[in-house]
C-alpha cells in the first residue's frame, strides 16, 4: 500500500459544471459551478465562466498538468468532517458484535438506554483504555485503515477523534496512507467509579496518561504530510480525575488548542458525578479551566437552566450525532430538548458520527437525522434546512475541531476538500434543489469522488491510495488475531464466523 508522498503536491484540479455547495459564511450556491484548485488549495469557485477565466490566468506550465473533473448532474460539496469520532473495531466481534444471535427480537436494554447505567458505563469506559495494549502495531495500523476506510467511504475527509481503542501511531499512519486528515488523540482516563467505593480509584497514573499525550503532539509536528494533528480528549467526566483534567487544561493552553468531553450526555449523570467528585459534570469542567470556547462539548442533552445558560455565555461548541441516539437506546434528542434549543438559541453546534464496534450511519445520515429531527421537534421545518444541516457536517464542525481556517467550505484559500455525489437519477428529477433529494433518499454509498487537499482518493466508489479489498482482508486477519487473545471468547465460534466472513466492500 502507498502513502501520501511527503512534499508533493497533487496537480492542479479543475471540476467544471457540478452544483456547488459551498457552505461558506454567506451559504453561496452555484448551481452550474465550477472549483479550481492549485497547489492543494482552492484558488477559484463560482460560475463556470469566472472559473474558467481563473484558469486562463494560470501559467502555461501550470494549465499544461491541468487535470479536469466533469461535474455535470452531480453535487459538490465540501469535505465532510467529523469531529467526534471513535475508532472502535478492534471490538466489532467482541463488544456487542459479530457474536450476536441473528434474532434481534431478544435483545435487551444496553448500559447507555434507560437513562444509562453510570457505573457500567464508567467501568467499560475504564477497560476500554487497557484493551489498546493488546493490539499489535500491524493489527492496530489495519483495523484503523478500514475503519477510517469505512468514513473515507461516506464522504469524511476529516475526522477528529476523540478517543479510540486503537493505537495513535496506527491510527495517524492508517490516515496517512488513505491520505485523509485526522486529529489523533489518545484514551485519556484514570479513574474508576465502583459501586463498593464510595470514591473514584485511581486506574491509571496521570503522568503516565500525559506524558502519552505530549507524544501524539510530538509524532504529529514530524508528519511532513500535513494530514495528522494532535487533538486533545478526555472519554468523559466519569473516568476524569482533577489532576487529569488540570494537566489537560495545562496541555490545551501551552500548545493553543481545543479539547474535547462527553458531557450531558445521560439523565442519570449528573447526580452521579455529584456523589462521586462532588460537583456537577459542568462545573467539575469550569473549575478545571476546560469551559472555554475551545472546548467542543459532546451530546449535551441532561443539562439544567444554569449549566445551559453558562454553555452559552462561555460560547462552548455543542456536537451531537442524532443517527446514532435511537440505535444506541439514548434518548438524547427528544429526551430534554436541549440540543435543539441550543440551535434555536444560535449556538455552535456541528455533527458527528460518535463510534461503535459496528458501522453506523456516516455524516449523510446525520444530515440527514438533524433534518428531520430539529424540524420535527419544533413543528417547523425551517429550524435546519438542508444547507444548514450541511453546514453542521462541515464548516461548523471544522470550526469546533479548531480547523476551520483550513478545512470545512469551498472558498479561495482553503484546502481542496471536496465531495462529489451524482445527482441524476429519479430521485432528484425536477427538484432545483439537490442536496434536499440527497437527505431525503440518499446515503453514504452515493458518494462517488472524494478528494483531499486537491488529490483524489476516492474515485468511483473506491479507494485511489489502496486495493479495498486487501484493507478488508487485512483487517479481518488483523480482527481475528486480536479477538482470539480475549478472554472468554470461544474458538470454535470465533473460527466459525471468521471462516463464513464475506467481502463486504
Amino acid at each position: 500500500m502507498s502513502t501520501v508522498q511527503t512534499g508533493a503536491a497533487p496537480p492542479p484540479l479543475l471540476i467544471r459544471n457540478g452544483f456547488v455547495y459551498t457552505a461558506d459564511n454567506d451559504n453561496h450556491i452555484h448551481p452550474a459551478g465550477s472549483v479550481l484548485v492549485v497547489g492543494g488549495v482552492i484558488t477559484a469557485v463560482g460560475g463556470d465562466l469566472d472559473v474558467t477565466a481563473a484558469v486562463a490566468a494560470l501559467p502555461p506550465e501550470v494549465v499544461a498538468t491541468l487535470r479536469t473533473i466533469d461535474a455535470r448532474d452531480m453535487l459538490v460539496l465540501p469535505g465532510f468532517v467529523n469531529p467526534h469520532w471513535h475508532e472502535m473495531f478492534a471490538m466489532r466481534v467482541a463488544f456487542r458484535g459479530g457474536l450476536r444471535d441473528p434474532d434481534d427480537r431478544g435483545d435487551e436494554p444496553g448500559f447507555l438506554s434507560r437513562g444509562g447505567d453510570m457505573h457500567l458505563i464508567s467501568s467499560i469506559f475504564d477497560r476500554f483504555g487497557g484493551l489498546t495494549a493488546g493490539l499489535t502495531f500491524d493489527e492496530a495500523r489495519a483495523i484503523a485503515l478500514y475503519s477510517m476506510w469505512t468514513q473515507l467511504r461516506g464522504g469524511v475527509t476529516t475526522l477528529g477523534d476523540a478517543g479510540s481503542l486503537n493505537r495513535p501511531d496506527a491510527m495517524a499512519a492508517a490516515a496517512r496512507t488513505l491520505g485523509i486528515r485526522a486529529g489523533i488523540s489518545t484514551w485519556a482516563a484514570d479513574v474508576v467509579c465502583s459501586p463498593d467505593a464510595p470514591d473514584p480509584r485511581r486506574s491509571r497514573d496521570v503522568d503516565d496518561l500525559i506524558r502519552g499525550v505530549e507524544d501524539v503532539f510530538r509524532a504529529c509536528a514530524l508528519d511532513d504530510t500535513g494530514l495528522t494533528r494532535p487533538r486533545l480528549s478526555a472519554v468523559y467526566v466519569t473516568n476524569m480525575s482533577d489532576e487529569l483534567g488540570q494537566g489537560l487544561a495545562e496541555l490545551a493552553h501551552r500548545f493553543d488548542t481545543t479539547f474535547t468531553t462527553h458531557v450531558g450526555a445521560q439523565p442519570h449523570e449528573r447526580d452521579f458525578v455529584q456523589r462521586y467528585f462532588g460537583q456537577s459534570p459542568v462545573d467539575r469542567l469550569d473549575k478545571l479551566g476546560l469551559l472555554t470556547d475551545r472546548l467542543m462539548a459532546v451530546h449535551c442533552a441532561f443539562l439544567d437552566d444554569d449549566e445551559y445558560r453558562l454553555m452559552r455565555e462561555r460560547d462552548v461548541h455543542i456536537d451531537h450525532s442524532p443517527a446514532k441516539y435511537g440505535p444506541s437506546g439514548e434518548g438524547t434528542m427528544t429526551g430534554t430538548g436541549r440540543i435543539p434549543r441550543f440551535v434555536r438559541d444560535g449556538a455552535r453546534v456541528s455533527l458527528s458520527t460518535d463510534g461503535t464496534a459496528m458501522p453506523q450511519g456516516g455524516m449523510i445520515e446525520n444530515m440527514r437525522a438533524a433534518w428531520q429531527m430539529h424540524n420535527e421537534m419544533h413543528a417547523d421545518q425551517t429550524v435546519v434546512v438542508p444547507t444548514a444541516a450541511l453546514a453542521m457536517a462541515t464548516s461548523a464542525a471544522a470550526h469546533g475541531l479548531g480547523w476551520g481556517a483550513d478545512v470545512g467550505s469551498v472558498e479561495t484559500g482553503k484546502q481542496g476538500d471536496l465531495v462529489l455525489i451524482p445527482a441524476h437519477d429519479w430521485r432528484y428529477r425536477l427538484n432545483p434543489r439537490p442536496l434536499e433529494g440527497l437527505l431525503a433518499l440518499g446515503g453514504s454509498t452515493d458518494v462517488d469522488t472524494v478528494v483531499v487537499g486537491g488529490r483524489t482518493v476516492l474515485a468511483g466508489g473506491r479507494a485511489t491510495l489502496v486495493d479495498d479489498h486487501e484493507v478488508e482482508r487485512d483487517f479481518l486477519g488483523a480482527l481475528e488475531g486480536f479477538t482470539a487473545r480475549l478472554p472468554g471468547i470461544d474458538a470454535s465460534r470465533l473460527a466459525a464466523l471468521f471462516g463464513r466472513t464475506g467481502t463486504d466492500s
